[in-house]
């Protein structure tokens, strides 16, 4: 009974840090196609567009505090689209 009761607690924390792992890889994929979105909408060299990206992070952290990364490349994403129009 010991034994199935360690068998179950280690396939339970096993299954946590998978989805730990999967989750976290989900939001880094995520962050670098919301990151290529914005330097492709801004049209400029990578290492400029790079510079103006987090230029505007820091601007609308100041503004928005509390934010996750995602939002803000979000944010500026939508600013640039909506200044397009």
């Amino acid at each position: 009974m010991n034994q199935l009761l360690t068998i179950l607690i280690i396939i339970i924390l096993l299954t946590f840090i998978y989805l730990y792992v999967v989750k976290s890889g989900r939001k880094d994929r995520k962050k670098r196609a919301l990151w290529q979105e914005c330097r492709r909408l801004l049209r400029l060299p990578t290492k400029l567009a790079d510079e103006t990206i987090e230029r505007q992070i820091k601007s609308l952290k100041e503004r928005h505090p509390d934010r996750s990364e995602e939002w803000y490349l979000e944010k500026i994403i939508y600013d640039l689209e909506r200044d397009r129009k």
